[in-house]
């Protein structure tokens, strides 16, 4: 082939992208086996997936930092989807959602617990996490790197830490303790900024069935979450419930949070912290209702139904990653890790 021809082929590929990237700016979209999202959310997953940055094409969505993203394998190709319950997850009883402070009864069945042992040979829940599957839970990276102090088991099930038995109008079934067998923290979690703080725990035994009062989250798969939405999201957890409480609250709470725009939760952070990137998300509550400590690696969770499903869902699109000093402050929002920027590394790090 001589040069002109190369040339000839190279005028009619030039075209063609000129034509693609009109039309995809258009109709908003990317064509099939694309994914428009961030260009930052782009480069981590590839990175995840040992892809370069040349499989970053066009502009999408209008906005120069939207692009079409080729991820191979696309992350709902991964065998490892079979391990995760994508149909079979999120479901409570509409009887069991309230609006308040104390949860009810299975209210968030996936809600974990993170047993510490500490150098006293006390046992400590210090983070709180999601069961996400029937083996592992999905929480902070952050939770896993506590000084002087080791990741010893995960409790399933529990409402009330004070009683043996969770009882009102009836009793819940037992609570679940499981031993840890491994810890897995993002490879590029930076403990110092924060960054990457995504870590899953596989439980040493299969939980054998689910029940009321457990059962796994769902995640984000086919869902844009970019944070610039208007939304509004719940959070739980056994954290403390003001910043000067000595201990986390007894029983399982829960709040709705409100979205807020990366760029002014940026701007309203400890500079130790600051930038923040776009696999983060920041939402906030009215004075006092906001993640505290010992809330970390719990779920930042959004009621949707999707157009294949029959019935509405809880989907976990953020982690609890550090929030705000004091507690429930209106001058700094919580910052949660965004899920949907690491399916990809979820999926590499699951196994049978």
């Amino acid at each position: 082939m001589d040069i002109t021809q190369y040339s000839l082929l190279f005028l009619i590929f030039f075209i063609l992208v000129l034509q693609t990237n009109s039309a995809q700016e258009e109709d908003s979209s990317c064509a099939n086996g694309l994914s428009c999202m961030s260009l930052a959310e782009c480069t981590v997953q590839l990175r995840d997936r040992k892809q370069t940055e040349s499989n970053i094409l066009f502009r999408c969505n209008h906005e120069k930092q939207k692009v079409c993203c080729l991820l191979s394998p696309r992350s709902n190709e991964n065998p490892n989807m079979r391990l995760l319950p994508n149909e079979n997850c999120g479901h409570i009883s509409e009887s069991r959602i309230t609006s308040g402070h104390n949860a009810k009864f299975g209210q968030f069945p996936w809600m974990a617990l993170l047993g510490s042992r500490l150098s006293n040979g006390s046992l400590l829940y210090i983070c709180g996490g999601t069961l996400i599957n029937d083996q592992y839970i999905l929480t902070a990276a952050h939770c896993l790197h506590q000084a002087n102090a080791t990741l010893e088991s995960i409790r399933l099930g529990e409402h009330n830490l004070d009683t043996v038995d969770d009882c009102d109008d009836y009793c819940t079934d037992p609570v679940k303790d499981y031993n840890v067998e491994k810890a897995i923290s993002h490879e590029e979690f930076d403990i110092h900024k924060l960054k990457n703080d995504i870590g899953l725990v596989r439980l040493k035994t299969k939980v054998p069935y689910y029940t009321d009062y457990i059962k796994p989250i769902c995640l984000p798969f086919g869902i844009q979450v970019t944070g610039e939405e208007e939304t509004k999201y719940h959070i739980a957890g056994w954290g403390k419930t003001d910043f000067y409480e000595s201990k986390g609250s007894s029983v399982l709470q829960f709040a709705t949070v409100n979205s807020i725009p990366l760029e002014d939760c940026d701007s309203r952070q400890a500079v130790e912290v600051r930038p923040l990137v776009d696999t983060q998300l920041c939402a906030a509550g009215n004075t006092g209702e906001d993640a505290c400590k010992g809330d970390s690696g719990g779920p930042l969770m959004d009621i949707m139904q999707l157009p294949t499903r029959p019935t509405a869902q809880i989907f976990q699109v953020g982690i609890i990653s550090f929030g705000s000093i004091p507690c429930g402050a209106q001058t700094s929002p919580s910052v949660y890790t965004r899920v949907s920027a690491y399916l990809g590394w979820i999926l590499d790090h699951i196994a049978e």
